[in-house]
């Protein structure tokens, strides 16, 4: 077994325990390989991996939704199994170093047949982890939100065309997980290509964590080139909300920042001393207030489960219409609030907050958001070719959301005054109508019309500037 002194210690991006290099384990996919050592069949024969099914089953995945047969190695299998081979003659496995990217490869070879792998494994969760994930600092970000802000259409917008719209002349995204046939990433893929190309909007995900999805960012400026891994977390709104800072939720309090989505729905909008001037602004209107029938199931479940009312009848809003009844959220601070209890208001401080309104699109043709000058900015869809953002125009959307955050939504310093740094965000993932239609495939969500988001990449570009400039990368 090949050693190094070089040892890298970091957190792992699921169970958040402190790893370093030289203990991580590794994913084989033999794909039915077999060798003439009895030994080596044995240790890449695929079995139950009980630390992977035990983690993802405390996280609230039902253990027959979680795919835990696999081929697992570890330097305690590595050492008895070359001790196997050492006595039967047999050339041994290997863990190679990467003096790169401070990683390992696993190596094992017998005549013809070579296995390898260098998709490393936490040695305690069992979980991938990402490329180069030892060779880069990584930022940790959550996406946060009710059940209804639209947290799953915002990734798969965001991932639409391999991250399209957070490429820069002098800005590269792409993919850094670290197994490329982990199906959480095969289904986001697939939900992107969807709505890329046929308008179908993704499901609501369920009451569960999620794995991340990891990114791998490169930044040209001058003569330098810099890297950072950033991890984009799904917070579900009502796993935060039922038990803050415990349990499923206790990852809550390791991210490096927020993005706090806030549904149109939750603004004080006047409708009755809207001027009519836009025909179809009460059909618009009456888009802000439904909820699908899994997102009410969902709220519903969670105050039943276990007989414990997880949130108050004020806490909602209830619409009756001649199908069906629709509830939704009322308070935009119940987020902030969950969030502040599980992380405390001094870890607060050293957390970035970047609250967005989601699905701004619905709000374009509103007389009373009309109303605020320079609202137009709200809306702008262009994109810069060189750096993370336009900065003048940045500026200006922060003194026009500052006006429509404080008249609509809730006041903003006393929500936002403990962070380390806040901004403010309007953003549309589909900036786009959407309709429930009927096919072959069954119900779904479609847009009406091209797919064209509103800024979706601003609040992650925001959060990844100041990241490096506290780092001193950038002025």
């Amino acid at each position: 077994m090949q050693e190094t002194s070089t040892v890298k210690i970091k957190k792992c991006p699921y169970c958040f325990r402190k790893i370093s290099n030289d203990e991580v384990g590794f994913l084989l996919r033999p794909d039915g390989a077999r060798f003439l050592s009895p030994a080596l069949n044995e240790v890449v024969a695929p079995k139950t991996d009980l630390s992977y099914l035990y983690f993802w089953n405390a996280m609230g995945v039902p253990e027959e939704q979680v795919d835990a047969s696999r081929v697992y190695i570890d330097n305690q299998i590595m050492t008895e199994l070359n001790q196997e081979l050492t006595a039967s003659g047999h050339e041994l496995a290997v863990k190679h170093f990467d003096p790169d990217s401070f990683g390992y490869s696993f190596h094992v070879e017998e005549g013809a047949v070579t296995l390898y792998s260098n998709t490393m494994l936490c040695p305690y969760c069992h979980n991938e982890l990402p490329q180069n994930f030892f060779r880069y600092d990584m930022l940790m970000i959550g996406l946060a939100g009710s059940v209804a802000s639209g947290k799953t259409v915002y990734l798969s917008s965001l991932m639409m065309n391999s991250f399209d719209a957070m490429q820069r002349e002098n800005l590269t995204v792409r993919n850094a997980g670290g197994n490329p046939n982990d199906s959480y990433r095969m289904e986001m893929e697939r939900n992107a290509e969807r709505l890329l190309r046929r308008g179908i909007c993704p499901e609501s995900t369920n009451k569960t964590f999620r794995k991340p999805i990891f990114l791998e960012i490169t930044y040209r400026v001058s003569e330098q080139v810099f890297h950072l891994l950033t991890a984009i977390y799904d917070v579900a709104g009502e796993l935060i909300r039922e038990s803050a800072g415990v349990g499923r939720t206790g990852f809550v309090r390791h991210m490096d920042g927020y993005i706090c989505l806030v549904d149109p729905a939750q603004m004080h909008l006047e409708h009755s001393f809207i001027t009519k001037q836009i025909p179809d602004e009460e059909r618009v209107l009456s888009k802000l207030h439904l909820m699908t029938k899994e997102e009410q199931i969902s709220i519903q479940r969670m105050s039943n489960q276990n007989g414990k009312q997880v949130m108050s009848q004020d806490d909602f809003l209830v619409e009756r219409t001649v199908s069906d009844e629709y509830i939704y959220e009322r308070k935009a601070e119940t987020i902030l609030e969950a969030i502040r209890t599980g992380v405390g208001d001094h870890e607060l401080g050293k957390k970035y907050m970047a609250l967005t309104i989601a699905k701004s699109d619905l709000l374009e043709e509103l007389g009373e958001i009309r109303g605020f000058r320079g609202s137009s900015l709200l809306f702008e869809r262009t994109r810069p070719v060189y750096g993370f953002m336009n900065m003048d125009h940045h500026f200006l959307r922060q003194e026009i959301l500052k006006q429509i955050f404080d008249q609509k939504v809730f006041r903003l310093q006393r929500n936002l005054d403990d962070y380390k740094q806040s901004s403010l965000f309007a953003v549309s993932a589909l900036g786009c109508e959407t309709e429930e239609v009927r096919d072959e495939e069954g119900e779904m969500t479609k847009t009406v019309g091209k797919v064209r988001p509103i800024r979706v990449e601003e609040p992650i570009l925001w959060m990844v500037m100041k990241y490096m400039q506290e780092r001193g990368w950038l002025e």
